[in-house]
C-alpha cells in the first residue's frame, strides 16, 4: 500500500543484504525500495526526493565508511539504523545522532523490535495520516477495490477477512483487525469491540455503550476498549463555561 515504510539497505556484503531483505519481507508495513553494495554509488544516487524512511547502513565498507555516509545521508532520510559486526562504533554513532544500532549476526526478533521503535519514536509524523485514497485486496485476493478513507464507517471481523462497511457498500477485505488497527493508528479509527474498528469521524451519536452511525448502523463498545474512544469524544466535545 502507499503508506508503507520505505527502506533502503547499504552493505558491501551480499549475504548481509539478503538477510535484511528477508526480514523486511516478513513485516507487512515495510517496503524495500533499493539495495546498494557500493557506498559511493549510494552517496551519488540517494536523494531527498526518494522519500526514504529507514536506511539500514553497514559501517565498515571500502571507499566511504558507514559513519561518513551517515553524515551525508542523514538529511535525506527519515531514520538510520546502523548494522555492524562490531559494537565499538556505538559511541561514535551516538555523536552523529544515530541512536539505532544492530550488531551482526542480527536476529529477526531484535530487528523487528528496533524497527518498531523507530516507527513509533523516530518517525512519529510518517504515518500521522494514511493517504486518502486506498486500494484493498478483496474477495479472492487478486481483486483490488479503491476506497476513500473518509467513506469508511467501520471494519468488522470476519474470520480471515474483515467486513469493511462504507457509506456506499460493504466489502470483505483480506486483512485482520490487528492489521486494520496498525494501518489507521494515526487516524481517528478506534477498536471499540473485539470484532470492530470504527471511524470515529462517522459517529452520529453515542448512547451508553452503543455507537450510532448514519443509515441506522450501530456498533456496541465494550469496557476493555472504551478508554481511547472516550478520550477522543471528550477532546471533541464542545462544552460551556457557564454554571
Amino acid at each position: 500500500m502507499n503508506n508503507k515504510i520505505r527502506c533502503v539497505i547499504i552493505d558491501d556484503e551480499k549475504h548481509a543484504i539478503a538477510l535484511l531483505e528477508n526480514y523486511i519481507s516478513k513485516m507487512p508495513n515495510l517496503e524495500l525500495v533499493k539495495t546498494y553494495n557500493n557506498s559511493v554509488h549510494a552517496l551519488s544516487e540517494i536523494d531527498k526526493k526518494d522519500k526514504i524512511d529507514i536506511l539500514f547502513l553497514d559501517i565498515e565498507m571500502p571507499d566511504i565508511s558507514g559513519m561518513e555516509l551517515a553524515v551525508s545521508l542523514k538529511p535525506k532520510t527519515g531514520s538510520i539504523i546502523f548494522t555492524s559486526a562490531f559494537d565499538k562504533y556505538a559511541i561514535e554513532a551516538f555523536h552523529i545522532r544515530v541512536n539505532n544500532y544492530l550488531v551482526k549476526p542480527i536476529k529477526q526478533s531484535l530487528f523487528s523490535k528496533i524497527v518498531m521503535e523507530v516507527i513509533e519514536q523516530d518517525l512519529p509524523k510518517l504515518h500521522k495520516m494514511v493517504k486518502n485514497m486506498l486500494f484493498f485486496k478483496t474477495g479472492d485476493k487478486s481483486k483490488l477495490t479503491k476506497i476513500k478513507k473518509q467513506d469508511i464507517i467501520y471494519f468488522e471481523g470476519a474470520g480471515n477477512y474483515v467486513n469493511m462497511v462504507t457509506t456506499k457498500f460493504e466489502q470483505l477485505v483480506y486483512l485482520t483487525l490487528l492489521e486494520v488497527e496498525d494501518l489507521f493508528k494515526y487516524d481517528s479509527f478506534f477498536r471499540v469491540h473485539r470484532s470492530h474498528v470504527i471511524n470515529a469521524k462517522k459517529i452520529r451519536k453515542v448512547s451508553g455503550n452503543t455507537i450510532f452511525f448514519k443509515s441506522e448502523r450501530k456498533v456496541q463498545m465494550t469496557e476493555f476498549y472504551k478508554d481511547k474512544i472516550n478520550k477522543f469524544l471528550k477532546d471533541n466535545t464542545i462544552t460551556t463555561g457557564r454554571l
